[in-house]
């Protein structure tokens, strides 16, 4: 089983900033204005103090909430974003990464660090309405969204059906 120390510096980051990048991809698919935008950014927040308060037997998860609990690492935004898609594939590139790192160094935590990774990520896609009029109708989870989510799933090794 992994630990933090199994990892170099920046290798440790990737991970750390693996579950922002999971939402970023998400909100970037389907920009839903400012309100939009933060709704789904909490949601990440959310998810990342839920898996903090909750705790996790697996000693990759654990490392991560100790880092996170300590602010030990500040993950950082991919550099030169211009737009909502070049956001989107940066992330997505990033997770392919973060899925042959866990893949060399973390066999044996890969699967649920990558199901959670998931998890987020689908989290993300639900905290804000898409379409509709401030908020009300619309969809919960737009087509550009639930792309975006078999995408990371398909990047992160774990295709869904």
């Amino acid at each position: 089983m992994a630990t933090k120390s199994d990892f170099s510096p920046d290798e440790w980051k990737t991970l750390v900033a693996a579950a922002p990048m999971a939402g970023l991809a998400v909100t970037c698919a389907s920009p839903n204005g400012p309100l939009g935008v933060m709704k789904e950014m909490f949601s990440m927040g959310m998810a990342l103090a839920e898996l903090v308060q909750k705790g996790s037997a697996n000693p990759l998860l654990s490392a991560l909430i100790a880092d996170i609990k300590e602010r030990a690492t500040k993950p950082e935004p991919p550099p030169d974003i211009k737009d909502p898609e070049q956001g989107k594939q940066a992330a997505l590139a990033q997770l392919k990464s973060v899925a042959a790192l866990l893949d060399k160094k973390a066999p044996g935590d890969a699967g649920e660090f990558k199901g959670w990774l998931v998890t987020v990520a689908q989290r993300v896609a639900e905290a804000s309405n898409e379409g509709g009029f401030f908020g009300i109708g619309g969809q919960k989870v737009s087509e550009a969204e639930k792309q975006t989510i078999n995408q990371i799933a398909f990047n992160l090794g774990m295709p869904r059906t």
